[in-house]
């Protein structure tokens, strides 16, 4: 059995769930885990670590193309 790996041991991860679950609150009602798979956010946070744009912005944009 393989696990996956996870974030917890860096800090901005859990900053990380906490904009985007804000966002989508925000906007439908709704934590982040309504709306995608745990998968899903790692490969969120995957990505925002390569675009170098500010985490809420990143997360407001994300949001937007799900909501």
């Amino acid at each position: 059995m393989t696990t996956q790996n996870t974030n917890t041991a860096d800090p901005s991860w859990t900053i990380f769930i906490e904009t985007l679950s804000d966002e989508f609150t925000a906007r439908t009602g709704f934590g982040v885990y309504a709306h995608i798979t745990p998968v899903d956010v790692d490969q969120a946070y995957q990505e925002y670590q390569q675009r170098n744009a500010p985490m809420r912005l990143f997360a407001r944009d994300y949001v937007r193309t799900y909501a």
